[in-house]
């Protein structure tokens, strides 16, 4: 126990620091491609986008998504932050809709393309923070905002108009210590601080529907929120100024 949090404590305050001031002297794109090229979320692949790819967590997950695009009616998604394209590609070939898969990184998108022959099926490079966005009845937003920094998750969701409705899963702890703790873009996530990113609390202070819930480690789960555009524009995120970051 006691060695447990010798070591949570070295990797909050010594080794967590240190590793946004470097991803903070970079660009989204530069962050990104650093990550997948150094397989900082892990080996699992040529691009590994680490262990939510996999496991229960993934085949809940991509049930339920499939089972809305269902009850909705939808006909085209755009994944944002595709990443290994691994949960992406369960849910195009279960559902048969329209696929996007966008993402910073060029070589990942690069590989994507050369590895696709389903018609049905896109990819495409781009920033989802300024980048302008692809037309879709749903975007997928899974596990991505929580690495991005409070002013770039606002302008992620000012850039989410072309589509009607946007499912937006985060990994949160169950009993967070602070709600929406800034930090420079990068690898790591607020949880690690022991705070979480929830857009519907300020500064985002988005109204959400709140679909669906799976637990993770025993003190985090994995959340996931519906948003439409009257809640995106009512909640005037555009106009939000960012926090200090930690």
């Amino acid at each position: 126990m006691v060695l447990e949090r010798m070591r949570s404590w070295w990797f909050r305050y010594w080794i967590l620091p240190r590793d946004r001031r470097k991803y903070k002297a970079m660009s989204v794109a530069e962050t990104f491609s650093t990550i997948y090229r150094t397989k900082g979320w892990g080996n699992g692949g040529v691009f590994c986008s680490g262990p939510g790819s996999w496991g229960p967590v993934a085949d809940q997950y991509c049930a339920f998504v499939i089972d809305f695009i269902a009850k909705h009616h939808i006909s085209s998604v755009v994944d944002l932050g595709c990443g290994d394209f691994v949960i992406g590609k369960r849910i195009a070939e279960a559902t048969g809709v329209r696929y996007t898969g966008i993402d910073v990184v060029p070589e990942l998108i690069e590989h994507h393309l050369a590895n696709s022959t389903d018609p049905c099926i896109a990819f495409r490079c781009a920033n989802i923070v300024s980048d302008p966005l692809p037309e879709a009845d749903l975007y997928l937003i899974r596990q991505v905002l929580q690495h991005l920094s409070n002013d770039e998750v606002g302008q992620v969701l000012r850039n989410l108009s072309n589509c009607s409705k946007a499912l937006i899963s985060e990994h949160v702890p169950i009993h967070p210590e602070s709600i929406n703790l800034d930090k420079p873009h990068g690898p790591d996530i607020r949880r690690f601080g022991g705070s979480g990113l929830y857009i519907d609390k300020p500064p985002f202070s988005i109204a959400v529907e709140s679909m669906w819930e799976w637990p993770l480690e025993d003190d985090s789960l994995l959340r996931t929120c519906l948003v439409d555009q009257a809640a995106l524009k009512q909640s005037g995120v555009a106009d939000r100024q960012p926090a200090q970051q930690a």
